[in-house]
């Protein structure tokens, strides 16, 4: 294959992920980025809101707003406000628990137009995944109020991390929103960094449990009751389930390799640049503390990993595979954290099938 489809399209920072601050009132046990107290290194006022100019002059269409904690960052309306302003779909990724009544009217009046509240099981499940410092209600309860609160006046999407503990919850899950009126779900995988690595017990699936997850959301997609599936990049790839679990607004759609640094960027909390949020240091792009996100993003050689993805470098079973050049190992940093490679993804259904032998 002497050309990807990627190749072909104009490279833009289209989503930009931006975490706001490490400040989190949480101790979830899956957090990436060990998320608590505030980082010295967080971006300025000013900062924050240059590089949102600059990135809707790179082309950037949205902004996910997440942290930590974003409603913890005592400037949030300010920044949210900047972002919109500079003609960028602003979204709000929140644990919750502190998007009450009147938090809810100032992200409207501030331009926030959409909102995304993690959800990861029921109650019992999902309070014993995303802990309390201290005493104090239930989270879980706390989340659902804010994603049934949310619903009239944002865009609201709730979002699951799909483990161990809560996997054969999805079903019931899923009655759960719909009781409540949610009318977008996405569903991703928990990646095996941060917090996640500390735990004890298996927390991350199981490659083979892919079976079942994606039966799940094939089935549940096919039905037109609301709430509607998204599956992240994480879950595929290659099957004749393929189609049916990806694609939005009724379109199906095909995998196509990880956009990261070529569609997608990222902000960390305290400045750096990278093509996907759950990235290693070692794919950081730049430092917003030391150049623009411009001088950044328009050097593709930061992003090789992406912009020059060499296929004939897929090892293992993604190097035999017959898609594997189209695929390219699916989710880039799936494939790195479970491997230490971006060339050989375990967690792949076509691979589990033995589809790559």
């Amino acid at each position: 294959m002497t050309w990807h489809p990627l190749d072909r399209v104009p490279r833009e920072p289209r989503t930009c992920i931006w975490e706001l601050t490490r400040r989190c009132n949480l101790r979830c046990i899956h957090c990436e980025n060990s998320c608590g107290e505030s980082s010295a290194r967080e971006l300025s006022c000013e900062q924050i809101e240059a590089t949102a100019q600059e990135l809707a002059a790179l082309g950037c269409q949205h902004v996910h707003i997440t942290g930590g904690e974003p409603l913890l960052h005592p400037q949030w309306e300010r920044l949210c406000r900047a972002i919109a302003d500079s003609g960028l779909r602003t979204s709000l990724i929140t644990n919750g628990t502190l998007l009450d009544d009147d938090r809810l009217t100032r992200a409207v009046d501030v331009g926030v137009q959409a909102v995304g509240v993690s959800i990861d099981g029921l109650q019992a499940t999902h309070d014993s995944i995303r802990l309390r410092p201290a005493a104090g209600p239930s989270p879980w309860q706390l989340a659902m109020a804010a994603a049934e609160r949310a619903q009239p006046h944002l865009q609201t999407v709730v979002i699951t991390a799909v483990n161990r503990r809560n996997l054969a919850e999805l079903p019931a899950l899923r009655q759960a929103l719909a009781d409540i009126g949610i009318r977008r779900w996405q569903i991703q995988l928990v990646i095996p960094v941060g917090r996640a690595l500390e735990i004890a017990k298996p927390f991350v699936i199981a490659p083979a449990d892919l079976e079942r997850l994606m039966a799940f959301i094939a089935e549940a997609r096919k039905d037109s009751r609301p709430p509607h599936i998204d599956t992240s990049d994480s879950i595929g790839y290659f099957t004749e389930r393929e189609m049916d679990v990806r694609g939005a607004g009724g379109e199906p759609a095909l995998w196509t390799g990880c956009q990261a640094g070529i569609r997608a960027v990222a902000i960390t909390y305290d400045g750096r640049v990278r093509g996907c949020s759950i990235m290693p240091p070692e794919f950081d792009a730049g430092d917003l503390h030391d150049e623009s996100i411009t001088t950044i993003w328009n050097d593709a050689e930061r992003f090789a990993y992406s912009t020059r993805f060499d296929a004939r470098k897929l090892a293992g079973a993604c190097g035999r595979c017959k898609v594997g050049p189209l695929c390219r190992a699916g989710c880039t940093t799936m494939a790195y954290w479970t491997t230490g490679s971006i060339y050989s993804n375990p967690f792949c259904l076509h691979r589990v099938r033995g589809g790559c032998a």
